[in-house]
């Protein structure tokens, strides 16, 4: 490879600054979520008002553009330069570029606003989620809905406000084409829904006292089992699980370790995080500082998280491994429970409240009326106030169950809180994803079963690596998918491989 002109050199030492505040702030939001003191909410928003004012400085500096321009023609995003340069260096200008763009049409002001806004609304949303008292969380919402439509109008859309916001976690998506995914989808999952509901099994062994130490342990197992690089990542407790990455060498997640559900309170749930951290630790660090090094798109990410979850943690194959461990940790739970009885327990479809202890069938229903509710929000169909009366009609039309209190309904999730609308359909791609990486992979593969139940992990790691993570933000989500599918995103897989598991 030629070695590259040194305005690009200089462009990633400049974006490995840039990407080292990022990580800060990362960092910041990790422990706040995590170790902060009650009492330290005032000094850390405004570290975090501080930080994300200066990422954006940084981001739209003269100085940025400067090295940039050489390379790049700033008003058309034409590359002007490409002699020495890879592919993937090449890519990594047209991405800065277009970061640039964007952050540009956000005012300095609006971000530290925006910020700030949401460092606090977050605390007020602990409280008010403790308290069920949605009327307290009330105002705080409205101003983070209110800060989220000048943010669309910012970025501009052509056809839906709710588009402009969609992009910043999968980009090129639009609404159009998410209502055509969901309108296949929706009606499809609430009849199978109705259908494996009639099924029941008592369920009573998955639940009771586990020893913490003995489900961190196994917590931690289970991610080097998948291939987690060891010394490169930290697991703790929280109050919402989450993934976050500060680079491929620093991977923070956390679980719910205090529970009396050991499977979907615990085990697939760091099963679930473990595949962000996957993710996360296989982006190519020889691009470090540049958006090759990044993750492409939530949905993207939320795919690696549901395969390992999901494809691969609720398999058969997968406990005929495990499970005597599990039975061996826990006997007075699981030694007189067969496997095949433990397999049906753990997949069971049964509508329930909350979004991310649902069951496969189930949870993208949970997803869809979030987004349904806050696509309305954004373009302005739906008031704050009426959230929680919306919210209740669509569970009991979707799922047949109505949440008690908010605390179970719309105030579960911490996301409207952080001000990040057009994230919940990511967890929908992310299933449709997940269904075509994980039927390509055993097309692949055919002995993929009788590996699983041997524990042999890594060849499904390989492949992820090889086809997922190691592109970071190079090519498009759709581009991703067809190159690792051979065909374009369809709802179709995930629906057959419902189908077959749950008929």
């Amino acid at each position: 490879m030629k070695t590259p002109p040194d305005h690009y050199l200089a462009l990633v030492k400049k974006g490995q600054d840039i990407y080292t505040l990022k990580s800060i702030s990362t960092l910041l939001g990790w422990d706040q979520e995590t170790y902060m003191p009650q009492k330290g909410l005032g000094l850390r928003s405004l570290q975090k008002q501080y930080l994300e004012s200066l990422i954006h400085k940084e981001v739209t500096s003269e100085s940025l553009q400067d090295l940039l321009s050489p390379l790049i023609h700033l008003e058309t995003g034409k590359l002007t330069h490409v002699e020495g340069l890879s592919l993937e260096q090449q890519g990594a200008i047209k991405l800065w570029h277009k970061e640039v763009v964007k952050a540009k049409k956000l005012p300095d002001l609006f971000v530290e606003t925006f910020a700030k806004a949401a460092s606090e609304t977050v605390a007020v949303w602990a409280e008010a989620k403790k308290a069920s008292d949605f009327p307290v969380f009330l105002p705080h919402l409205e101003k983070m809905v209110s800060l989220s439509k000048q943010r669309a109008d910012y970025l501009g859309y052509e056809d839906h406000p709710y588009d402009a916001l969609l992009d910043e976690y999968e980009p090129e998506m639009k609404v159009a084409t998410l209502d055509k995914l969901f309108a296949g989808l929706k009606p499809f999952l609430i009849d199978l829904t109705k259908k494996c509901h009639k099924t029941s099994l008592d369920t009573h062994f998955l639940y009771g006292e586990f020893d913490e130490q003995k489900v961190l342990n196994l917590d931690h197992l289970l991610l080097k089992a998948i291939g987690f690089n060891e010394g490169a990542y930290r697991l703790d407790v929280s109050m919402h699980p989450f993934c976050v990455g500060c680079h491929p060498t620093d991977v923070r997640m956390t679980a719910l370790v205090k529970t009396n559900d050991l499977l979907s309170g615990n085990l697939l749930t760091v099963l679930h995080e473990g595949g962000h951290g996957l993710y996360e630790q296989g982006l190519d660090t020889t691009f470090f500082g540049t958006p090759i090094c990044e993750y492409l798109s939530m949905g993207i990410h939320e795919s690696q998280s549901k395969f390992w979850e999901c494809f691969v943690g609720r398999s058969l194959p997968f406990w005929k491994h495990f499970y005597p461990l599990l039975q061996k940790n826990f006997p007075q739970n699981f030694s007189s429970v067969p496997l095949n009885t433990f397999y049906q327990s753990i997949n069971l479809v049964k509508p329930s409240l909350i979004r991310i202890y649902a069951d496969e069938v189930t949870y993208s229903l949970h997803v869809i009326l979030r987004y349904e509710l806050e696509k309305s929000l954004i373009e302005g169909s739906l008031a704050v106030k009426d959230i929680p009366h919306v919210w209740n009609e669509k569970m009991s039309t979707y799922l047949g169950i109505t949440p008690p209190t908010a605390r179970e309904g719309c105030l579960q999730d911490i996301h409207w809180a952080w001000g990040l609308f057009g994230y919940f359909p990511s967890y929908v791609l992310g299933n449709l994803y997940a269904a075509q990486f994980h039927h390509t992979l055993r097309s692949t593969y055919p002995d993929s079963d009788e590996r699983l139940a041997q524990g042999q992990l890594s060849f499904m790691t390989d492949w992820l690596r090889k086809h997922v993570h190691r592109y970071g933000k190079l090519y498009s989500p759709d581009d991703l998918v067809r190159r690792a599918t051979g065909s374009p995103l369809s709802e179709k897989f995930f629906k057959n491989y419902l189908t077959q598991k749950y008929q």
